[in-house]
This record gives structure tokens, sequence and C-alpha cells, in this order.
């Protein structure tokens, strides 16, 4: 039943798409009708995509307590958090170039218009910049809105008391976005049920031909990161003994992690587990909350499988640059969106804004969010442990040395397996 509940939603939606794309397959006609339901829930999506962006960003950095706890998450946290993320993004690059380099070609949707592409350097400009305000409140500015919003969240939380009332506006503002999105993603079965059936008109068995692509080649790499990569991880934190010490208290936080599909709910459970790999208690109360919101290798994988999807899908092509920017924006999409709440559809529509792709791309990456949810939320959750590890090495040496002190009895209630 708890996991029903962790799930049902999600199940929802995947059933949702399922029955839109039968619908197409056996009744084109009245699949085609229902395309207006499919538009009417993107376009509500869209239309809250700008306020919500800005007051979200700015209202998390502006109500940290203070300046003094943005500093600790710096240093050696942030560089472990950075440096697995660029391990997660590079290596699920080249696994899925390997086994999956074009999960979305054969589908034929309209592609956007490419005009001549400008100088890296004007590229660079146009990620970060926009000549106008107006242009700015646009959701095809993603990245220079939401670096606009963290500039006023500084700002706001470096003014302290004097800007204590548009705190307390910009927090106001997050919550009643955050509820407006709840009313919208209320009508998500229903609109995805009718997108999905209009676009399996025109894509054919070929759209969930792509899906099962993805799906294989996300869960076949997610599957050698969590045992090879953290393995190696906790190898580097603690030799033998810090490995052995690792798997053995990987259970709990494993399973609550699939079973709430919450990085927030396995967190006290990581809490817990954490000293018994050997991380004190001082590192632990610091890197395992701020992970639960950075630290999202998970999500880093899916950003990659995402922006390989939707670059095949409209045939575009795989030089350089792209491959660069792919391994950079899913970075950006599992650390920085990971920090802000309904951060992965913001982070999707980032990914449209980068690449330039269409707005019907938006569902179609949604989409693949479902499908990978479980095993990223394992993979984001846990890492925090394998990660605090590392930190301690940095920081503390090598404390696996010495033997492990004898864990301190903790009452527990008979039966209890809350977490």
């Amino acid at each position: 039943m708890r996991l029903l509940r962790a799930h049902g939603f999600s199940l929802l939606l995947i059933l949702s798409i399922a029955a839109g794309m039968a619908l197409g397959q056996t009744s084109p006609a009245t699949a085609k009708a229902l395309r207006p339901l499919g538009d009417l829930f993107l376009n509500l999506i869209f239309m809250l995509v700008v306020p919500l962006t800005f007051f979200t960003v700015s209202a998390a950095i502006a109500s940290t307590r203070s300046t003094k706890k943005l500093g600790r998450i710096s240093g050696s946290m942030l560089g472990v958090f950075l440096f697995t993320s660029l391990v997660a993004a590079a290596g699920a690059l080249v696994f899925m170039l390997v086994v999956e380099p074009a999960p979305g070609a054969g589908l034929e949707l309209r592609a956007p218009e490419l005009a001549a592409p400008p100088s890296l350097a004007e590229q660079l400009v146009r990620a970060v910049s926009v000549s106008d305000f107006p242009e700015l409140i646009s959701r095809k500015s993603m990245l220079p809105l939401i670096l606009f919003a963290v500039a006023v969240g500084l700002a706001t939380l470096q003014q302290k008391d004097k800007a204590a009332d548009f705190g307390r506006m910009l927090s106001g503002g997050a919550a009643v976005f955050l509820r407006l999105v709840d009313y919208v993603l209320y009508l998500a079965p229903v609109g995805l049920f009718a997108w999905f059936g209009a676009t399996f008109v025109d894509t054919g068995a070929e759209l969930a031909t792509s899906y099962l692509a993805v799906f294989v080649a996300y869960y076949a790499f997610a599957g050698l990161y969590f045992v090879f990569g953290f393995s190696a991880y906790a190898y580097a934190a603690g030799r033998t003994r810090g490995l052995a010490r690792f798997w053995a208290h990987m259970l709990k936080p494993s399973l609550t992690a699939l079973g709430t599909c919450s990085s927030m709910a396995t967190m006290p459970v990581n809490l817990e587990a954490a000293p018994k790999m050997g991380v004190p208690e001082d590192v632990c109360e610091v890197v395992i909350p701020v992970g639960a919101a950075l630290h999202k290798d998970g999500s880093v994988i899916g950003g990659v499988a995402k922006i390989l999807f939707a670059l095949s899908l409209f045939g575009q092509p795989l030089g350089a640059g792209e491959l660069f920017a792919t391994v950079g924006v899913a970075v950006l999409v599992g650390v920085v969106m990971g920090a802000i709440p309904s951060g992965g559809m913001l982070g999707e529509l980032l990914i449209l804004s980068v690449f330039g792709f269409p707005p019907e791309t938006l569902p179609l990456l949604a989409a693949i969010s479902i499908l990978i949810d479980p095993v990223a939320t394992l993979l984001n959750a846990t890492g925090d442990n394998v990660a605090a590890m590392m930190v301690t090495r940095l920081v503390d040496g090598d404390v696996w040395r010495a033997p492990p002190a004898a864990p301190t009895p903790a009452a527990e209630p008979a039966g209890s397996d809350e977490g």
C-alpha cells in the first residue's frame, strides 16, 4: 500500500500515456480531435514557467538563513558534487552513444527552423543574457532568467532586514505559483492522454520503440553506475574498509529511495546510515541535507538521455559543441535544478531553451522522467552517502583506518519500518 501511495500518480500518468497511444492506434480520428486538450495542458504549463522559475529560484536563495550557510556548501563538498555529476554525465554520454546513440530517430515531428550557426562567443552571450527586460520574461530565455533570479536572491539576502519584506514577497510568490502548478498537474492525466494520442497518430509505433530504447539504455547504465561507480567512490574514500562499510549499510537507504521516489524522504535514513559508513557527524549533518537538494547524479544521467533523444528526434548533428553542451546542460539540470521545487520540469524547459527544441518536445521529455523516476531517485538519494564519504576523506583524511566505534544502542519501536 505504501508503494502504491508513493508511485500512484506516476502509474496513473504512465497508464494515461499508454491509453493515449492505444487510442491513437485504434481510433486516429478521435485522437486527433482530442489534440486541443493536450495543447491546453501544455499552454497552462508554459503560462506558469516564467513566474515559477523567478520566484522559486530567488526565494530559495533569499530565504537562506545566512551567507555563512552558503559558504559551508562550497569547497570540498561542492567539488565532490560537481565531480560525480561530471563523471555521471560523461559516462552516460559515452555509454549511450555506443549503445543507443539516436533513440528518437525515426520519429517525425516538426523540426525547429535552424538559422546559420553563430560563433561560439555569440552563443555564450545569447545563452546567458538578453537585449531587453521583456525578452527575459520568456520561456525561451530560461538560463538568463535563472541567472537573474539568482542575482535577485543574493541581493535580497545581502540586504538582510532592509529587504525582509521583499524576501517574504518572494517566498509568498513561490508558494502561490507552486500551488498553481499543483492545480495544472491535476489535469496531467487528461492532457498527456490527449497529447500522446494525437502524437501517436503522427509518429506511429516508433514512439513506443524509442521510449523502450531510452528505458533500456538508462536502466543499464544506471545499474552499472550504482554498483561500479559508487564502489569506486567508496574505495577512493576509505579503501577496502570504506567500501565494505558503505555496502554493509546501503540496503535501507536503497529500499527507502525506491519505495518513496523521494530524495527528501530518504534523507533521514541517510542521516542514520552515513555515520555507520564512517562519516563524522559534522560532515554528515551538512553534506546529507545539502546533497538531498543539490546532488542528483540520477537526474544528470536522465538529462543526457533526454538531450540525446531530442537531438536524434530532430536529426540535429552531434558535433563537439553539442557533446560538450550535453554534458554541461545535464549537470546543470541535475545539480542546479534539484535545488528548487518543480526543478525537473524547469530542467526540461532549460533543455528546450538551450538547444532550441520546439514546445512539442516537452511532453516527450516529461514522459522519460516518469519512466526513469524510481532508479533516478535511487541514484540521487543514495549517492549522498558516498559523497559524504569522499568529503570526509578530503576534510579528515582516512578515518576508516581506525577501528569503528561501537554503535550506541538506540531504542526503536517494534515493527517500525518508517523512513
